[in-house]
């Protein structure tokens, strides 16, 4: 393992994640509310998880929520 010590003179920047729009502020939002309808409709059986697994993907495509990679186990 090679290491190397940075002083403050030789430091790269690393790009800042910027503030999220309003836009992906609301997709986020629609993007929970979704799933946690969707939750409920398997939870009342009214879908199978492999429906409910579907839709929840065409979710991530529509809404796009940033957490979802970080959060999410489905495939």
């Amino acid at each position: 393992m090679r290491m190397t010590q940075l002083s403050p003179n030789n430091q790269t920047l690393i790009n800042k994640p910027s503030k999220p729009t309003e836009e992906q502020l609301q997709n986020e939002l629609n993007f929970h509310l979704a799933e946690k309808t969707l939750m409920k409709l398997h939870e009342k059986e009214l879908i199978s998880q492999e429906e409910s697994n579907q839709i929840s993907k065409l979710n991530r495509q529509k809404f796009k929520p940033l957490l979802c990679p970080l959060m999410c186990d489905k495939p």
